[in-house]
């Protein structure tokens, strides 16, 4: 007796040849495997359908607003008669001008 010995897929079928399951290991014909979902060609006992979880697709979603614009430019500075002023504690940035006081000047106002 020769090692290994005769098996069910040792027999002359034209066209067909021998090929072993992934799954189990045994020998059969090529053409009574199936292949597998993951690629791999099994006995037909031993295939398995994909799982249905696998084809699920989430609803897209879709975070941007239906329109935007853009933030307005800030408002320029009121430069009132007291922030024109050259006295320090009144004068304000970017309105003071040097050495003016201003005919409308009202130091109660802070």
């Amino acid at each position: 007796m020769t090692y290994p010995g005769k098996g069910r897929a040792d027999y002359l079928e034209l066209g067909d040849w021998n090929a072993v399951c992934y799954q189990c290991g045994r020998k059969r014909k090529a053409s009574y495997l199936v292949k597998h979902w993951q690629g791999y060609y099994v006995c037909p006992e031993h295939n398995e359908p994909r799982q249905a979880q696998d084809f699920v697709r989430s609803v897209p979603d879709n975070m941007t607003p239906p329109w935007a614009q853009p933030m307005p430019a800030p408002l320029s500075r009121l430069c009132f008669p007291n922030g024109q002023t050259a006295y320090p504690d009144y004068a304000i940035p970017d309105c003071a001008i040097p050495d003016f006081v201003s005919p409308f000047f009202d130091p109660s106002i802070t």
